[in-house]
């Protein structure tokens, strides 16, 4: 990983993302090294990845798609994904912010900005932290996310797992279009 200073990433951030957006990924990075600190993970890069893991989503859906368009940046659901929930591409485009804006280069971190939102078969522990600290960091105030966040320093893959469920039951809660890559993404840890 490049030496990318904490003060130019909390610049950038604070150049682009609203004061809510900005103070939820404080908290997410917050979160993250204390969940990197319990179960061994790399707490520095747990921190850089909840710091940048909404880095795009000051973008409009407009602007995501192009900016994923321009650089190629596809998954096999790209087409359901731009047509049904173009925000969900803020995970992709931030990934590339990162590299490209920030210098970036830590495949790890990388990989944790980018399925943050829709998870993937396979995840390291670090994308899990991401996961899950986007999910229910101090900042998100339901019982429910309260619950999860003590369960994920004692059965952390337990709670994974009720966050994945917790993600797409918001969405067929909302009546809106659920990714196939969610659904793909818990089959492959309930299986």
């Amino acid at each position: 990983m490049r030496k990318t200073s904490e003060e130019n990433i909390f610049g950038y951030l604070q150049k682009h993302l609203s004061p809510k957006r900005f103070e939820h990924s404080y908290n997410v990075a917050k979160f993250a090294a204390e969940l990197a600190k319990a179960h061994g993970a790399d707490i520095l890069k747990a921190q850089t990845a909840g710091l940048l893991h909404d880095c795009a989503k000051f973008k409009t859906d407009k602007q995501l798609i192009s900016f994923c368009e321009k650089r190629k940046i596809m998954s096999k659901y790209f087409d359901g994904i731009k047509k049904y929930s173009p925000q969900l591409l803020h995970s992709y485009a931030g990934a590339a912010i990162a590299k490209e804006k920030l210098g970036i280069t830590d495949k790890d971190i990388l990989n944790a900005v980018r399925n943050h939102t829709l998870g993937r078969e396979n995840m390291s522990l670090l994308e899990k932290i991401i996961f899950v600290s986007d999910a229910v960091s101090f900042d998100r105030k339901s019982a429910e996310s309260s619950k999860i966040r003590k369960l994920a320093f004692t059965h952390f893959e337990k709670a994974f797992l009720k966050v994945i469920a917790k993600k797409i039951q918001y969405v067929l809660d909302g009546g809106k279009w659920l990714c196939p890559q969610a659904i793909d993404t818990r089959n492959y840890y309930v299986i």
